[in-house]
């Protein structure tokens, strides 16, 4: 009885009470003794990354050591501290870096993880289309477009405002009259901003009524799911209204909105719906609409 305790605690370390865990080296990888970074960032804007992290407790064993590897090459060895902790600075490339941390002993791998930092230093492109500087606006609807590099984040006098998968922005906010500073903000996903400052003039709009609003569609019927653009026009008494906010819904569907150029026109794109037959497209502009019909088919 008392050999096959002996044989059984042999082959089970974990039964033997106070043995360590020997890892198996000979290029071999255990995930649950990778080391651990702490959250390294996916961008950054900063060409010197500060690595920090930590190997798991049970891998940790006299005379093992963790390799840095950035890019393809080794960067740096350092012996393991006894309590796990790694430290670490990388000089990054611009643009996509790969990093890699091993946990060696003797010249085996043990473990390792990796992870991929994107340096980006060029603050993001940002162009806002509207309101032209110095031009007069409708205080109860001052619309700002723009477009951005895709993925930023874009604010408008610090309101958040969210963008298209393209970097396409709108924002629109009521104002009191007068003077109206203008601070739109771009932020890409690695920190760096653009910033660009304007002033117009906010006045209350004198006239309202005998706004038309006009839509037309570059296709009169469509498959489903085909995309049909839909072009709306908006005047006034004194011509078109620019920087309009223009909301297009198809069916009971809302679809989205665009502003008005200094044309008065505003293009929205949508697919065609699901259920064939005339679909009503309506737009609303400045308290009026306009609607058009779409005959749908398979």
């Amino acid at each position: 009885m008392e050999q096959l305790v002996a044989s059984i605690q042999t082959a089970v370390p974990l039964l033997q009470g106070r043995a360590s865990i020997d890892l198996p080296a000979g290029g071999s990888t255990s995930i649950g003794a990778a080391p651990i970074a702490d959250s390294p960032p996916a961008y950054t804007r900063e060409p010197q990354l500060q690595l920090t992290g930590k190997v798991p407790s049970f891998a940790v064993q006299p005379g093992r050591s963790v390799q840095f590897v950035l890019n393809g090459s080794v960067v740096a060895t350092t012996l393991l501290d006894p309590s796990g902790a790694f430290n670490v600075t990388l000089a990054l490339k611009e643009g996509p870096n790969s990093i890699g941390v091993a946990l060696i002993a003797d010249r085996d791998v043990v473990a390792s993880s990796s992870y991929n930092v994107v340096l980006d230093r060029t603050p993001p492109t940002m162009t806002v289309t509207q309101p032209a500087p110095g031009s007069t606006v409708d205080a109860k609807s001052v619309v700002v477009v723009g477009t951005t590099e895709p993925g930023s984040t874009i604010t408008v006098n610090d309101h958040i405002v969210v963008i298209s998968p393209e970097g396409a922005f709108t924002d629109s906010f009521t104002a009191t009259a007068g003077s109206l500073p203008i601070t739109v903000v771009a932020r890409d996903r690695a920190g760096n901003e653009t910033t660009q400052k304007l002033t117009v003039t906010a006045q209350q709009a004198t006239q309202t009524a005998g706004v038309n609003v006009t839509v037309l569609l570059d296709k009169p019927t469509a498959k489903v799911g085909q995309v049909v653009v839909a072009t709306v026009y908006v005047f006034g008494t004194t011509g078109p209204r620019a920087g309009v906010l223009v909301t297009l819904s198809v069916g009971i569907a809302s679809i989205g909105t665009a502003a008005t150029d200094s044309t008065g026109i505003a293009k929205i794109p949508f697919a065609a719906p699901a259920i064939e037959g005339d679909a009503s497209v309506v737009a609303l502009a400045a308290g009026s609409s306009g609607r058009a019909s779409l005959t749908v088919s398979r």
